[in-house]
């Protein structure tokens, strides 16, 4: 599957030029973008040996609904070298799991309002928020408490200064983007 560190930091970059609004400043990324700590797990529900997932949560505001996140999130994956099966079931009907290069995914939506910040649902056919496996995947859980709490550190947990905070799931960093950052 090559270099995770580097498939990280690609979809790092690209996960922060799709989602913050332009108008931001380069002294504002720091209030705009948080992250986790990297975590590498033992892959589950897969038949045959699978090198360990490297995960990390990430975190930024953005003016985008959690559907437009989702297409950003594919497009970027796709990009990365993710070729989309969709799910794949055994004869059985067990879940046929195969590697991939990157996997992003929306992990829970907050929006603030004047009350301060609040959870979205979402619950369509191509997107669940919060993510059904959340509470069920110990690693996913703990990376976003992580960010959870890096939130409310930064004065953010009840009054946040952007229109909506989306952690947007593993394999992803905070960086500077290639659109608004050039190196």
């Amino acid at each position: 599957m090559g270099d995770r560190q580097a498939m990280l930091d690609a979809a790092n970059l690209e996960l922060i030029d799709a989602l913050l609004p332009d108008y931001l400043e380069v002294a504002a990324l720091g209030d705009a973008v948080n992250t986790s700590a990297v975590m590498e797990t033992k892959p589950w529900g897969f038949d045959t040996p699978v090198e360990p997932f490297l995960n990390q949560s990430f975190c930024c505001l953005t003016e985008l609904e959690p559907h437009q996140v989702l297409e950003q999130c594919h497009r970027i994956e796709t990009e990365l070298g993710r070729e989309r099966t969709g799910a794949q079931f055994d004869a059985q009907g067990k879940r046929i799991y195969r590697s991939r290069v990157i996997d992003i995914d929306i992990l829970a939506v907050e929006r603030e309002t004047a009350g301060g910040w609040e959870s979205v649902e979402v619950a369509t056919a191509d997107l669940t928020v919060p993510h059904p496996q959340l509470q069920s995947r110990d690693f996913a859980r703990k990376l976003y408490e992580e960010l959870r709490g890096v939130k409310k550190a930064a004065g953010k947990g009840e009054k946040g200064a952007g229109k909506d905070m989306k952690p947007a799931g593993k394999g992803t960093d905070k960086s500077v983007g290639k659109k608004k950052f050039k190196k």
